[in-house]
């Protein structure tokens, strides 16, 4: 929504745009004229839904200007400044079409309360233009118009009584009467799959028609139903939100017998679409009521957790629990003796107990995740393995932007955690297979700035462990491995290339010309220059 400030006095334009809170009014563009001339071009040229004039400019009034702008089609709102109290000015206005006339000093905070209203009014007129263009499409283009409606009245700051509702459904000749009965049901899609702890692969990247299949597999699992699929609307790519239309006005139909057409439909979307899905069934409303119904759904499903492929109904007695902590001290002896499945089996058993219990919620949730992720980091970190480079990368991040969806989630992230972290202890243990992950990166980056930090980050382990362990090893220091592999490559150059010195230096490593020199003669006895004099005359003879 935009605005238009028009004001011979700078003073009073600088004001109005720097003191008034636009952003909390929803104003995107502030546009400003300093008489009527630029505002009629501005007024032209960019989208403006409130007018704010000073009525008294030298070079046109703020009244011309507005009749002007309602003789060009302007139906925006206008609101007048002036620093006279004349009735005939009021009274202009009021022909005009103007919907405030405030007279000057403006007091910022009562300014603020007229152009509130006055955005109120633009969205109710917003809706109201909307509905005047539907009855021509309306046959042509039913399902798309109860959809915009929907997605209109659901979104909208503004609260409609019901009068003003009726009224808008009578417009748009949508033909809900206001005692029908709708229920909103929410549904989480789970489309994706974890393979190799490496991959995430999504099952929905080739459904173009995506929504379209859904609506008819619902409508399919629903046709015995006393109720029909009114509505189908995507909230985020993983959530839709289907609202639907009693039959009668009764409202009335145990609670198991829909919980039962919930479940057929989650079984043909795990069987058609190859994807988990969570039903949670939200409270019989009024289409006046029904945004506080969704409102409710919504933030159960932010508070609440279950398991994939349930329906889940919803609970008016939620409450918040406390978290009592899992046996940590036996799931620590199972990551010390490397037994994951235990591990696993035990952490699945504690969330179920607790759903069992109805004593599992987010915050309990969030309690848990971070006590096994501390366990495993604490585990990784005695064994001297950097878990944050571990773990570091997009796999990681999404598990854990997902675990808070559903146990499964949860299950999938932990489960992630524990095998990446047992798979990497096996291979530390094998320290050879580190030793040569180590010596292979050198040998292919040898002119590069090698340190044990950056070494570090090739195989996840403290620096100062993998000095003692590669010194250990292989009976070598690091630093000096590294730098008999740049000698032994500076003198296969010396002896095989006429590269100059200097470039041979710059080609193992060593920038600085008269350090590498130093080394070379300190390894070889030799300076570099001497060594191939020495190595071409043996070639000679």
């Amino acid at each position: 929504m935009n605005v238009l400030i028009v004001d011979d006095d700078r003073f009073v334009v600088s004001v109005l745009e720097q003191k008034i809170d636009w952003t909390s009014l929803g104003i995107q563009k502030i546009y400003t004229a300093y008489n009527t001339r630029q505002a009629r071009k501005l007024l032209i040229e960019r989208n403006v839904d409130i007018l704010i004039s000073d009525i008294e400019m030298p070079q046109g009034s703020g009244l011309e200007l507005l009749a002007w702008a309602r003789s060009e089609g302007f139906n925006g709102q206008a609101i007048f400044l002036t620093n006279f109290a004349d009735f005939n000015y009021a009274q202009k206005a009021i022909e005009l079409q103007s919907f405030e006339y405030y007279l000057k000093p403006i007091e910022v905070d009562k300014f603020e309360i007229i152009i509130k209203k006055a955005v109120e009014k633009v969205q109710i007129s917003q809706i109201d233009a909307d509905a005047l263009n539907v009855g021509y499409y309306w046959q042509q283009n039913k399902d798309e118009l109860v959809e915009h409606f929907w997605h209109t009245y659901l979104n909208s700051t503004v609260s409609l009584s019901r009068e003003e509702l009726h009224e808008q459904l009578k417009m748009r000749q949508i033909d809900y009467s206001m005692n029908d009965c709708f229920l909103p049901v929410l549904l989480d899609f789970f489309p994706y799959t974890l393979v190799d702890h490496k991959e995430i692969i999504s099952v929905f990247h080739e459904e173009i028609d995506l929504q379209d299949k859904i609506k008819c597999i619902m409508v399919e699992a629903f046709k015995n139903s006393s109720l029909r699929l009114d509505v189908f609307l995507t909230l985020n790519k993983d959530q839709c939100l289907a609202i639907f239309k009693w039959e009668n006005q009764t409202c009335e139909a145990s609670s198991e017998m829909f919980i039962s057409f919930c479940d057929q439909f989650i079984a043909d979307i795990n069987t058609q679409l190859n994807c988990d899905v969570q039903c949670r069934i939200g409270v019989n409303a009024s289409i006046d009521k029904i945004p506080s119904s969704i409102h409710d759904l919504v933030r159960m499903s932010k508070e609440t957790i279950h398991f994939r492929n349930k329906t889940i109904v919803k609970n008016d007695t939620h409450r918040a629990h406390n978290y009592v902590e899992p046996n940590l001290r036996l799931l620590e002896h199972y990551l010390d003796t490397e037994n994951r499945l235990s591990f696993i089996n035990k952490c699945h058993q504690y969330l179920t107990n607790l759903l069992d219990k109805k004593a599992l919620d987010q915050h309990v949730l969030y309690s848990f995740r971070l006590d096994i992720t501390q366990l495993i980091y604490t585990q990784l970190k005695r064994k001297e393995i950097l878990a944050n480079r571990l773990f570091q990368g997009e796999i990681a991040d999404f598990l854990l932007e997902q675990s808070s969806r559903s146990i499964d989630d949860l299950m999938i992230y932990i489960s992630y955690l524990i095998d990446v972290s047992l798979d990497y202890i096996a291979f530390m243990n094998s320290q050879a297979s580190v030793i040569q992950t180590i010596c292979d990166y050198i040998d292919r980056h040898y002119q590069e700035n090698i340190t044990r930090s950056s070494l570090a980050k090739i195989v996840f382990l403290s620096p100062d462990y993998i000095a003692r362990l590669f010194k250990k090893e292989t009976g070598i220091s690091l630093v000096n491995y590294i730098i008999e592999k740049r000698i032994e490559i500076a003198k296969d150059l010396l002896i095989h290339t006429d590269l100059p010195v200097h470039m041979i230096s710059d080609q193992v490593g060593y920038g600085n010309y008269s350090y590498f020199t130093k080394l070379f003669k300190k390894k070889t006895n030799y300076t570099p220059i001497d060594f191939r004099k020495i190595a071409h005359s043996k070639a000679v003879k």
